[in-house]
């Protein structure tokens, strides 16, 4: 097999993706495998999610289906008592003991009613569908508290209200009056950890539980919430406002520096390369992401839930322009890396990226894909072990985060798109105009110093320090992941980042591109089928052979166009 004129010596590489692949599959695959089996099994889909919710509000709120203008559906998730949980190595209790009644994770279902009737927010497991909680959202003045010495009828009262909506009132004893109308309690169920949940009960007013009459949900709401220690809750809270700021600073203000450099380069360096370049991936880019964020409008409305922001339609449709604005600028820069790390490298003697003119394109794009298939595996172990290694080394663990959840998704099978968006946008960037950039000046510096250009030791040493500054832009701007210590993420990627380097460089810019597509469809088509919804498998399995069928199309595609056509 040949790349970029390199012999490669298929049975080192063959037997080095078999070893990246099992080490995937035992510290990633097996140990999720073993997890889900103490799950609450398939998840309901969001269409199931939307019914069952029609039919809790029917049954026991007394709302038919024909007074919902809609149902405002999103997975939210308590991020941090999953940390708690996992940071505790509680997973697994928390499973088998809490998740059925007391879940993490729900689906929130906002029933709008007709005729400005208001909104009703109905939580429900998701893999059950059983109530769990609810609220009324439409801004009913909750009674007035009591005073402390008629406070034991009063949370008498408010557990008889809850005892309505199915809420066994031995399971729980009285903790305290919150809010005004509000009586909290707390689970008597055994703590895990310094974990314990607490049951909050807003009566609405003129409420009495002698009453024959149903109870009206206007103006009440039973909810639980899952009590973590307050120094975990500081702790990450001053994790996310660190990454934060070295997003902010190690990752946006470089790459803003990194486009203009890229707009000048590819000016700079125009007889290097041609415009035309990049234009394929940058509009595969731009359209594949454009599909993605509709595809998360869910996503997106967690997300401002999140920030404590009423999800109202003006406010989303703000977060999804400004979200397609980012897009467009992503795409550009794609679009200008690819031209100027083209020049870049063409005028360093270095041709890492063939052209469609090329008469052997397609099989070019084919041996990158086996390749780029080789490579991931291999990069999957290696993540696999750095993983482990941060785990047992610095304590490192995983919190939930909604908005990127496949729950969260209108069609969940289109996360595979950001797997491409994210190996063609990250590899021609970072990699491919980030490398070239660095080492341009680097090796230019060094030839002004000595005169000459340095050799090829000497050049092979500058090239490895010039793939670290772009290796730790690109880390930086993975730190907002709900992963802590927020430098987790850093140390892994900047490792990550010089094996994506080392591999462009040896085997050209197709390769680490399909491998990075390949990882990422791994680990995607991974979450999706332990996410439990119906359907993920098949279209997992799909979306990791999909650049195999990517990479024969576009073969057969070019044969077709490099065919003579007959005379006459």
């Amino acid at each position: 097999m040949q790349a970029n004129g390199r012999s490669i010596g298929q049975s080192r590489w063959r037997w080095a993706a078999w070893a990246g692949l099992i080490l995937f599959a035992l510290i990633q695959i097996l140990p999720s495998a073993l997890s889900s089996q103490t799950g609450g099994g398939t998840a309901l889909s969001r269409d199931e999610a939307k019914r069952q919710a029609l039919l809790i509000a029917s049954e026991r709120f007394g709302i038919s289906a024909d007074r919902v203008d809609r149902v405002l559906l999103v997975h939210t998730s308590n991020s941090k008592a999953v940390g708690y949980f996992s940071k505790e190595e509680l997973l697994s209790r928390y499973q088998q003991e809490w998740e059925p009644n007391y879940p993490t994770d729900v689906y929130r279902a906002d029933l709008v009613l007709a005729a400005g009737e208001g909104t009703l927010t109905l939580m429900l497991q998701m893999h059950s569908g059983q109530l769990v909680g609810w609220k009324d959202e439409s801004g009913t003045h909750p009674a007035a508290g009591a005073s402390q010495s008629d406070k034991r009828s009063f949370m008498d009262k408010a557990m008889a209200y809850a005892s309505f909506f199915g809420v066994r009132a031995a399971d729980w004893e009285p903790a305290e009056q919150g809010a005004p109308g509000t009586a909290v309690f707390h689970s008597r169920k055994s703590a895990l950890g310094e974990a314990r949940v607490r049951l909050e009960v807003q009566v609405p007013p003129g409420y009495e539980p002698a009453s024959s009459a149903f109870p009206r949900w206007q103006g009440g709401s039973v909810t639980y919430a899952i009590e973590i220690p307050g120094d975990f809750t500081a702790y990450v809270e001053d994790q996310t406002r660190l990454s934060s700021r070295l997003n902010a600073i190690g990752f946006i203000v470089p790459h803003l520096v990194l486009f203009v450099m890229a707009i000048v380069y590819a000016g700079t360096r125009r007889k290097h390369t041609s415009f035309r370049r990049g234009i394929g991936f940058a509009s595969v880019f731009f359209l594949f992401y454009v599909a993605f964020t509709f595809n998360m409008i869910p996503g997106l409305r967690a997300q401002v839930l999140e920030e404590g922001l009423p999800a109202d339609d003006p406010l989303l449709t703000g977060v999804i322009v400004s979200t397609l604005i980012v897009v467009a600028v992503m795409a550009a820069f794609t679009y200008f890396s690819a031209v100027g790390g083209d020049g870049l490298w063409n005028s360093m003697g270095r041709s890492l990226w063939p052209r469609w003119r090329d008469r052997g394109f397609g099989d070019s794009v084919v041996v990158s894909m086996k390749q780029g298939y080789k490579l991931a595996f291999i990069l999957m172990g290696v993540q696999s072990v750095i993983l482990l290694g941060l785990q047992h080394g610095i304590g490192m663990f995983q919190a939930s985060d909604a908005t990127q959840s496949t729950y969260n998704m209108t069609y969940p099978w289109l996360l595979l798109l950001l797997a491409w968006c994210a190996g063609i946008s990250e590899e021609i960037q970072s990699r491919f105009f980030g490398i070239a950039l660095f080492r341009s000046w680097l090796v230019g510096g060094a030839k002004k110093v000595l005169g000459r250009e340095p050799g090829k030791r000497s050049a092979a040493v500058l090239t490895l320090i010039a793939m670290l500054p772009p290796g730790l832009f690109w880390a930086f701007g993975h730190v907002s992941y709900a992963v802590y210590p927020a430098y987790s993420r850093v140390i892994e990627l900047v490792l990550m980042g010089l094996l994506f380097g080392w591999f462009m460089l040896r085997f050209g810019l197709l390769a680490v591109i399909f491998a990075h597509i390949t990882l990422d469809s791994f680990l995607m088509a991974t979450q999706m089928v332990f996410d439990g919804l119906p359907g993920n498998l098949p279209v997992g399995i799909l979306g990791i052979f999909l650049p195999a069928i990517v990479a024969y199309v576009i073969w057969w595609l070019h044969r077709g166009a490099a065919q003579p056509r007959p005379a006459g």
